[in-house]
């Protein structure tokens, strides 16, 4: 990660060199390099132009991917349901199988990342990002770090596919995963099948 302001100083410099290089060429009519240096031009001049309408203090490789190729936004059906339990109250977020499939195991909830656990039996979430996205989609507040499967924790085997985060803004967070399957590319995947906030009593 670079500070904006840094990296637009040195594609500053390297597009002034560059345009020496090509009046040089010009001058000495060295006209076999001249493809060479209009595309090296072409590219600072799209990166400075780039690092002069960003808003963004620093810089990755990550925030000019989201900048140049930014994610669909999200369009997901759920249902949600409302009650108590345990002197507390719950909300539940459920991503249905499409009509026609409930009897299915694959839904088309929304994808997970997942990273296998050291102990090669559970899957952890490490990177937030897409729960997050799901989180604001709802109107919910969102996560601020990764969990483990509540199984490598609990040691129980009904805790499978669950996490469970205690610290959750406003009470508990319990996301259930499943197996979805993208119908056009029959692709599947980890998926996102509840999510549950229960207050605290």
């Amino acid at each position: 990660m670079i500070a904006t302001t840094t990296l637009k100083t040195i594609v500053m410099v390297l597009f002034g060199l560059t345009i020496v290089w090509l009046i040089k060429i010009l001058i000495k009519q060295e006209f076999e390099t001249l493809v060479r240096a209009l595309i090296v031009a072409v590219l600072l001049g799209g990166a400075l132009f780039f690092l002069q309408q960003t808003k963004l203090q620093t810089i990755s490789w990550k925030n000019i991917k989201q900048t140049v190729f930014p994610e669909k936004d999200l369009a997901l059906a759920y249902v949600k349901d409302e009650g108590r339990i345990g002197g507390g109250r719950y909300v539940r977020y459920t991503f249905p199988a499409p009509t026609g499939q409930e009897g299915s195991l694959l839904g088309v909830g929304p994808r997970l990342k997942l990273t296998m656990d050291p102990n090669g039996r559970n899957y952890n979430i490490t990177n937030i990002e897409p729960v997050n996205r799901v989180l604001a989609y709802l109107g919910l507040p969102k996560v601020k770090s990764g969990i483990k499967e509540l199984s490598s924790i609990t040691g129980r085997l009904s805790d499978v596919n669950s996490y469970r985060w205690d610290d959750y803004e406003g009470g508990v967070l319990t996301i259930e995963r499943g197996l979805c399957q993208n119908k056009n590319s029959l692709e599947r995947y980890h998926c996102i099948v509840s999510i549950t906030v229960q207050t605290r009593s």
